[in-house]
C-alpha cells in the first residue's frame, strides 16, 4: 500500500523571517509588506522595479521606499548593486533578491509620520482590559507633573500597543526623560519611536539605552565645555554621537581633542565638527594618545619626507644621477666628445 499526501496549495511555499511579524507588522505599510513578500516570493528571478510595478500596482517611488524601509530594518542590504539577505555580505551571495541597483537612504527612517494614534474608543476598551496600562498612565501624570491629554494618552497608547514598547520600558523612559529636564510628550514618542525600532523593549535593554544616553549626555558637557561652545537647547544626535566616540570609545585625553579643534579653526577658518572627527579618527588609527606621541610622530613624517625630496633631486648637485638617468653615463664619459 503506498501513500500520498495531496498538499493542494502547499506544495509550494517561501520563508519569511520571523521578525517581519514579531518586530514590524505594526508599522509597516501594505505597499511596504506587499514588496517584501514578492521579492521573497521571487528570490531566485530576477526582479527589477518594472516587473515590481507592474505586479503590485505600485510606483517606482513607492517601491524604492519600501526596498529602503526593509534595508533600514536590517532585514535586506545592498551587496554588489543587488538585494542579499543581511549580514550576508562576507559569505556566498544565497540568492538575489532584487538586481536592480537600490539607493541607500541618505537619512534615517522617520517612522512618527507614519504611526496612527488610537482613537479614544479604542483607548478606553484598552484601559478595561489592561489595569496595568491604566496604572502607568497615572505614574506618567506624576512625573511629566500635569494632566494627561487626550493625545498624550493616545500616545502613550500607541507606544505601548502599536510599538510594543512594555508598560515598564515606558516607565523608565518617562523618568529618564523627567530627570534630564526633556519630558514632554514630543520627546517621549520620539525617544519611545526610536527605541522600539531599535528593538529595546526589555529592561535590561531600555537601562543598558539608558546608560548610553547618559554617558554621550556627559561626553557632550565635556566636549561643549573643553571647546568653549554653548548650545542653546539640547544637544544634537551628532554632537552627542561624536562626543561619545572621542571619549568613551577612542579614549582621548582633553589635550588631544582641544588640539584637533585647534587645527580645524586654523585649516577651515571655523568649527566643523566632522573636520575633528576626522582629524582625531587619524590619531586613533595611529595610536596616537598624547601631544608628545603627535609631536615626534610629525617629526619622524617631516624626517621621511625631507630624505625624499632630496633623493629625488641630485644630492652632488649635476643636473642628473646615474641611477636616474635613462641611458649609460660611463659610456658616454668614456665616448668624449675630444676623442677621434
Amino acid at each position: 500500500m503506498s501513500y500520498q499526501i495531496n498538499l493542494g496549495q502547499w506544495k509550494s511555499v517561501f520563508v519569511v523571517p520571523s521578525s517581519v511579524v514579531d518586530q514590524h507588522i505594526k508599522i509597516a505599510s501594505e505597499s511596504q509588506l506587499k514588496v517584501l513578500l514578492y521579492l521573497l516570493r521571487h528570490a531566485e528571478d530576477k526582479v527589477d522595479e518594472d516587473n515590481l510595478s507592474q505586479a503590485l500596482r505600485l510606483s517606482k517611488d513607492e517601491i524604492a521606499n519600501a526596498v529602503n524601509f526593509w534595508i533600514e530594518r536590517e532585514l535586506l542590504m545592498i551587496h554588489e548593486d543587488t538585494l542579499i539577505p543581511a549580514k550576508s555580505a562576507d559569505q556566498p551571495t544565497p540568492g538575489v533578491l532584487c538586481n536592480t541597483p537600490v539607493e541607500q537612504p541618505k537619512k534615517p527612517h522617520t517612522t512618527i509620520s507614519r504611526a496612527r494614534r488610537p482613537d479614544s474608543a479604542f483607548v478606553a476598551k484598552l484601559l478595561k482590559e489592561d489595569p496595568y496600562l491604566a496604572g502607568i498612565l497615572e505614574e506618567a501624570q506624576t512625573v511629566l507633573k500635569k494632566p494627561l491629554s487626550p493625545g498624550d494618552t493616545a500616545t502613550l497608547v500607541m507606544l505601548y500597543d502599536t510599538f510594543g514598547l512594555p508598560c515598564e520600558v515606558i516607565a523608565l523612559l518617562l523618568n529618564y526623560l523627567a530627570e534630564n529636564g526633556n519630558a514632554n510628550m514630543r520627546a517621549v514618542e520620539r525617544t519611545g519611536i526610536r527605541w522600539a525600532d531599535n528593538g529595546i523593549k526589555t529592561v535590561e535593554d531600555a537601562e543598558a539605552e539608558i546608560e548610553r544616553m547618559t554617558s554621550s549626555k556627559i561626553a557632550w558637557g565635556r566636549v561643549s565645555s573643553l571647546l568653549g561652545i554653548r548650545n542653546v537647547g539640547n544637544p544634537t544626535k551628532s554632537q552627542l554621537e561624536h562626543a561619545d566616540r572621542w571619549l568613551n570609545t577612542w579614549r582621548f585625553c582633553d589635550e588631544m581633542i582641544t588640539e584637533a579643534y585647534e587645527r580645524c579653526v586654523n585649516t577651515k577658518g571655523e568649527y566643523n565638527i566632522r573636520y575633528i572627527n576626522a582629524i582625531l579618527q587619524k590619531w586613533n588609527e595611529k595610536d596616537i594618545r598624547s601631544l608628545d606621541q603627535l609631536k615626534e610622530e610629525e617629526e619622524n613624517d617631516a624626517r621621511k619626507k625631507s630624505r625624499a625630496k632630496k633623493g629625488r633631486s641630485n644630492p652632488k648637485g649635476s643636473v642628473f644621477s646615474v641611477e636616474n638617468a635613462s641611458f649609460d653615463v660611463s659610456k658616454y664619459e668614456n665616448n668624449s666628445l675630444f676623442d677621434d
